[in-house]
């Protein structure tokens, strides 16, 4: 062919352009399965553990738990319940078993002797007494991890963030209330029962036998708590078999199936909750659990009243955020938009919980621990449930707006006036909706430490008139011996008159406020009043204020000016 050149490969070209073309390309370069590799890079740049937004928020509810509940803590002084427990403790770890049976037992529950050895070990301190209430706290927001297989992962980081941020159970965290003890293992209780469900097994019901032995034996309150879960799931229980066919043939199987996990449930239980309730049998059953069940339960008339005036108004004033989330929580599960066994039974036990307080409570504050786990439990479920629907984007700022005002009160109420300040001029008195009973003054601890730097401890005594009624003061002065005679002693307390907070915070220069409470004057509170209480805990009503006196002296000389 004219024209045409012949390539060596056989193949033709029809003109001379597309060999000359080729002669200027450039020769391709074989490719080589070796390549460079910055070792460096993918050595640093290696993934190790992936943070999810789960993950993120567990860190920060640990952190700010740990953070609110740990610092400061010996800054308020101890109230009288405290006081007393603090000083069973430091007499068990002075005395050993002796001190159970010398009566230091009948306030020895095992937070106490526990305490014990923490006193042993690092010494007697306020923030060192409070060290096993602390823990029980940190606990009872770590158990809403063990919460997640049957309230959602939302429902779970719900469930920890409000008891992280609820200024009440931040407050009796950080005072020592043993309630909050008694609260941890019923929170441990109920996640040891609800994996039982699915996985039955010895040691699991051993587990819940030894969380309800610890629950009850911690606090008084546990009785009450005991009473409504009961009467709870005895409710459930029967609206339960209502609805189902062959009641007796399948209570039979359960039985068959759950025998042995039953028993040693129950073994356990009862024999632990013995041993520690009669502190190591050094006390008698009889005797601590009828003191146990008065500081528990009360007649109807005063329950009532109690509920009213201390309980309600720490729940719309300070745990607002739960209250309102619980409500929506409880109707989402009525509605049926919340389904499950669990969801239902917390909605009765909500509401058992809140009848049995009204009516037979004794209600001390930190009874409200009582009510907030199970209103809690409502909103972590109505939570979670809003996290799943579409209009979690917009709901969520109105929740956010919620927290930030909650955190608010928090911080007021736990680091700004956590302990009445009996000086303070009557127009402009804060108080705490938590001092229903007597609150210890920040006054109480300066004179005591002032007594303690004037007369050494070393072979001196002290004389406190009711050791009883002043245990805080027995306590800040626990270095010095009791003696009864005024004229023997070094230091001399004397306890003054109750008057109101419009008269009272000015006393004699022998004298100083020594407890605060408040019974508030709802009647004449105004919206207005109640905002200004909000954010500035200021009172609206008067205060009661108990003086004390506490005069030096040398032995059989006069006291000293």
């Amino acid at each position: 062919m004219a024209g045409a050149d012949r390539i060596p490969d056989d193949q033709w070209r029809l003109d001379d352009e597309s060999s000359e073309r080729a002669e200027h390309e450039p020769r391709l370069v074989p490719l080589t399965t070796e390549t460079a590799v910055n070792l460096s890079h993918q050595r640093l740049t290696r993934a190790v553990y992936v943070v999810t937004a789960e993950h993120l928020g567990w860190y920060l509810i640990a952190v700010y738990a740990l953070v609110t509940r740990a610092i400061a803590l010996g800054v308020r002084p101890l109230d009288a319940v405290q006081a007393r427990d603090a000083l069973a403790a430091l007499a068990l770890a002075t005395h050993g078993r002796a001190a159970l049976a010398a009566g230091a037992g009948l306030h020895a529950s095992w937070v106490a002797i526990l305490q014990a050895w923490i006193f042993a070990a690092v010494g007697a301190t306020d923030a060192t007494s409070r060290i096993v209430v602390w823990l029980c706290g940190l606990l009872m927001v770590a158990s809403g991890f063990a919460m997640r297989p049957f309230i959602g992962r939302a429902g779970a980081l719900a469930f920890a963030a409000l008891i992280a941020i609820s200024p009440s159970v931040t407050y009796f965290s950080r005072g020592g209330s043993t309630a909050i003890a008694s609260m941890a293992f019923v929170m441990i209780a109920i996640a040891i029962a609800e994996s039982m469900r699915r996985q039955p097994g010895l040691v699991r019901a051993a587990g819940l036998g030894v969380a309800i032995a610890l629950w009850l034996s911690a606090d008084p309150i546990g009785y009450a708590t005991a009473a409504a879960m009961i009467v709870s799931l005895i409710l459930v229980g029967a609206g339960g078999a209502v609805r189902i066919d062959h009641r007796r043939l399948r209570l039979r199987v359960w039985w068959e199936r759950r025998r042995a996990v039953v028993i040693v449930c129950a073994i356990v239980a009862a024999g632990l909750w013995i041993f520690l309730t009669t502190a190591f049998f050094s006390r008698s059953l009889a005797t601590v659990l009828e003191y146990d069940l008065r500081a528990a339960f009360v007649r109807p008339s005063i329950a009532t009243g109690r509920f009213v005036l201390r309980l309600l108004p720490i729940l719309a004033i300070y745990e607002f955020i739960i209250l309102i989330l619980a409500i929506a929580g409880a109707f989402a599960i009525v509605s049926r938009r919340i389904a499950g066994r669990f969801a239902a039974w917390s909605v009765v036990w909500t509401i058992v919980s809140l009848v049995m307080l009204a009516t037979v409570g004794a209600n001390r504050s930190d009874a409200v621990l009582a009510i907030l786990l199970p209103l809690i439990i409502l909103a972590a479920c109505g939570l979670d449930w809003m996290h799943r629907s579409e209009r979690w984007n917009s709901i969520r700022y109105a929740i956010a707006a919620g927290v930030a005002l909650t955190l608010y009160v928090q911080f007021a109420v736990n680091f700004v006036h956590p302990a009445p300040d009996t000086s303070e001029a009557p127009w402009r008195r804060h108080a705490l909706l938590f001092w229903s009973e007597p609150a210890t003054s920040i006054q109480t601890v300066r004179e005591c430490r002032r007594a303690r730097n004037v007369v050494s401890p070393a072979g001196a005594s002290a004389m406190i008139p009711d050791d009883h009624e002043t245990p805080q003061v027995r306590w800040y002065l626990r270095d010095f011996a009791l003696t009864d005679s005024p004229a023997a002693a070094n230091i001399v307390v004397t306890i003054g008159k109750t008057q109101s907070g419009a008269l009272a915070g000015n006393p004699d220069a022998s004298q100083f406020g020594f407890e605060e409470w408040w019974t508030p004057d709802f009647g004449a509170l105004t919206m207005p009043g109640a905002i200004r209480y909000l954010l500035a805990q200021r009172a609206w009503s008067d205060v009661e204020i108990r003086d004390l006196g506490i005069a030096i002296a040398r032995p059989d000389s006069t006291p000293l000016r």
